[in-house]
């Protein structure tokens, strides 16, 4: 266990992570990472990214989809869907 000196950054406090640690973590700078507390301790791990949803995606969910009956029930006069 090493120590890291706090420092104040703006209105916040903050730490420098080491670069090994860094390493062992997989995160670079501009990397997000995820933090919470379980109790007095701070855990810190990297955020799991989506993927960017694509047009082509979009396409492909369309198609894969069910389309669910009309709770109205079928159109009775001259109404076009």
């Amino acid at each position: 266990m090493s120590s890291q000196l706090i420092l104040k950054w703006g209105n916040s406090l903050g730490f420098r992570l080491p670069a090994e640690i860094a390493k062992q973590m997989n995160v670079a700078e501009g990397a997000k990472v995820n933090y919470r507390l379980e109790g007095r301790r701070l855990i810190i791990e990297p955020a799991q990214e989506l993927p960017p949803f694509t047009l082509a995606d979009l396409k492909r969910a369309v198609r894969k989809g069910k389309l669910a009956p009309d709770p109205l029930g079928a159109p009775m006069g001259k109404e076009h869907w």
